[in-house]
């Protein structure tokens, strides 16, 4: 799919805010420097989004400090005399980059709300739910479960209820992703100056979703009929905007996903956890067989419920340990 610039470039409309405008230097401000949105980052190469319409920035030029990601905001001197500059980010959307080697990639920048895309079919996985909501919640995003392929279900209301068992506060949208009348109410969420990302697994209507909302034509994968797997139809990274809205980051379907320093997510994601790890004996409690473990207690006497979040828990934390120790 390929990136579609605004046709008037209009820097509000596609997520300028304060937060941006008062990082701008005095000398910028009398040079005139213009806003420039990373749209696509590709082969050493970011393309992006300015008054000069869509151009590509060479990534050498940035330093390794300052790379950029797709949706981050970039400060160019009209009279190209000086490097942009890349602004501060108020979010980022960061995995460990796959590999042995531990590394930080991010997945996208300066994002809302992210869609976590799955399907109402064998594709839906709580654990790989629950690792997506601990990506937003690290990144300071605003998570929504979109539950696609509602029409093709027996019963999609048993879905929705697996997903508010995890998180009665978790918006969670059901429909078919191809009826108008039922991708309104996830317009709402896509106003003008609104930044979404979509992130699913292969196969499970992302594609579709997106098609949907900005009205580009995305190429479709078709779905294996023996497990409902898809093919992935998205190999970049890339920007788009949204019908009478803002834009949207498009990220490719993530077979893997390990979490990087996940502290802050983890602890908000599974909060109840959290609260108990804080009463344990020892600050340094590996939840095992330590005495005055809080959470043992709360297990054995069934106040932890259900253990399946514990032992997730665990695993993600664990993964988060192995990829430092790698590093």
């Amino acid at each position: 799919m390929t990136t579609t610039p605004p046709t008037d470039f209009d820097a509000e409309a596609v997520g300028w805010r304060p937060f941006f405008q008062d990082q701008l230097t005095p000398e910028e401000v009398a040079a005139q420097s213009q806003p420039a949105r990373g749209c696509r980052v590709q082969a050493r190469r970011c393309h992006v989004w300015s008054p000069r319409g869509q151009h590509a920035l060479t990534i050498n030029i940035f330093g390794e400090a300052g790379l950029p990601a797709v949706g981050d905001w970039l400060m160019l001197d009209p009279k190209r005399k000086q490097p942009p500059r890349r602004l501060d980010r108020f979010s980022a959307l960061t995995r460990q980059a796959p590999g042995a080697k531990f590394a930080t990639q991010t997945l996208a920048a300066n994002v809302d709300t992210l869609l976590i895309v799955t399907a109402c079919n064998e594709d839906f996985n709580v654990g790989r739910i629950e690792r997506y909501l601990a990506l937003a919640a690290e990144a300071g995003t605003q998570p929504v479960l979109v539950l696609t392929k509602a029409d093709l279900a027996d019963d999609p209301q048993a879905f929705v209820d697996q997903a508010k068992a995890l998180d009665h506060a978790l918006p969670v949208e059901c429909l078919d992703t191809r009826d108008p009348d039922q991708i309104a109410s996830l317009r709402k969420r896509c106003g003008p100056g609104q930044t979404v990302a979509a992130l699913g697994s292969s196969g499970v209507g992302k594609s579709t979703l997106i098609n949907s909302l900005t009205g580009a034509e995305q190429a479709t994968g078709e779905v294996r009929g023996d497990d409902n797997k898809g093919k992935h139809t998205t190999t970049a990274r890339s920007l788009h905007r949204i019908t009478d809205g803002g834009v949207l980051v498009d990220l490719p379907g993530i077979r893997e996903l390990q979490l990087t320093e996940a502290a802050a997510g983890l602890d908000e994601t599974f909060a109840e956890i959290a609260a108990l790890a804080a009463r344990c004996k020892f600050r340094n409690c590996t939840h095992t067989n330590e005495p005055g473990c809080a959470i043992r207690r709360a297990l054995d006497t069934q106040q932890l419920d259900p253990r399946r979040r514990f032992d997730l828990f665990l695993r993600i934390c664990d993964g988060v340990v192995h990829a430092h120790q790698r590093g």
